[in-house]
C-alpha cells in the first residue's frame, strides 16, 4: 500500500473523467466518472460521482449521488444523499439518512437507518436500528435488532437475540408517510430468543420468549419460554416447545 503521506488528492469540480487509482482525499462537488478501483483514506460526494470499479476508503460521506459498479469497503459511511452499488457493501459503521441501494449483500458492525435502505442479499451486523424503510431480499440477522416502522419494511427472514418492532410515534412526518406507505413489517420467518412485534405479518414466529403486540398477522408462534398476545392481533397457530 502507498504511504499515506505521498496519496495524492483527486478533486473534482465541473464534470472530470479520472483514472482510478490510491489516494488520500476523493473529493466530488460536480460531476464525476472515474475509471477503475479506488482506494482513499476520505470520500465526501457533494455533486455526482460514477465509479467503474470497486471502493476502499476508511471515511465516506455521500451528500450527493454516488453510484459503484463493484464492491464498497469502508470503516465509517455516512449517507446523506444516494448510493447505488451494484457488489457487497462491507463496512463498521453504517448511516443512512438518505438512500442507500445494494445489489448485493451487506455486512458490518451498526447499521442506523433513518432514510431507505434496499439490499437484495443478505444484511448482518452487530447492531441495526431503523427508523426509516427497508426492503432486504435475504435474511436480516443482528445481535440486536430495533425497528420503528417509518414506512413499509420487508426482509426474507430475521433473525437476531433480541428483536424488537414498534409502530413508530405519530409525528406529523409519519402521518404523511403512512398516506404514502403501508406502516407494516412484512418477513417469512422471525426467529430469535426475545421477540417483540407490532404491526406485523409473517409466516412463522419462532422464539424463546414470543410477545405479540398490537396489529400482527401471524399464521405460527412457536415458543420455549413464554407467549403473550394482544386481542388486536391474530395468531392462527401456537406452539410451546
Amino acid at each position: 500500500m502507498m504511504n499515506q503521506d505521498n496519496r495524492p488528492d483527486l478533486v473534482i469540480h465541473g464534470s472530470v473523467h479520472a483514472s482510478g487509482g490510491v489516494y488520500r482525499e476523493v473529493n466530488v462537488q460536480g460531476f464525476g466518472k472515474v475509471k477503475g478501483d479506488v482506494e482513499c483514506i476520505d470520500l465526501h460526494c457533494a455533486g455526482h460521482v460514477s465509479i467503474d470499479g470497486d471502493v476502499q476508503a476508511t471515511n465516506v460521506k455521500v451528500e450527493g449521488n454516488a453510484t459503484v459498479s463493484g464492491a464498497f469497503h469502508a470503516e465509517n459511511m455516512e449517507i446523506y444523499g444516494q448510493v447505488d452499488v451494484n457488489g457487497d457493501v462491507e463496512f463498521t459503521q453504517l448511516r443512512v439518512d438518505g438512500s442507500a441501494k445494494v445489489h448485493g449483500s451487506m455486512s458490518g458492525e451498526e447499521i442506523k437507518l433513518r432514510g431507505y435502505l434496499k439490499s437484495t442479499g443478505d444484511c448482518e451486523a452487530e447492531l441495526f436500528k431503523a427508523k426509516g424503510a427497508f426492503s432486504i431480499g435475504g435474511l436480516l440477522n443482528a445481535g440486536r435488532i430495533e425497528i420503528h416502522l417509518h414506512g413499509g419494511c420487508e426482509a426474507r427472514e430475521i433473525g437476531g437475540e433480541h428483536i424488537e418492532v414498534r409502530k413508530a410515534g405519530n409525528s406529523t412526518l409519519n402521518k404523511i408517510i403512512k398516506h404514502i406507505f403501508n406502516n407494516t413489517l412484512s418477513v417469512d420467518t422471525v426467529e430469535g430468543d426475545e421477540i417483540y412485534l407490532e404491526y406485523t405479518r409473517a409466516k412463522v414466529v419462532r422464539g424463546n420468549n414470543v410477545e405479540i403486540g398490537p396489529g400482527c398477522e401471524i399464521d405460527l408462534v412457536e415458543y420455549t419460554g413464554e407467549f403473550r398476545k394482544d386481542s388486536s392481533s391474530q395468531v392462527k397457530e401456537h406452539k410451546q416447545h
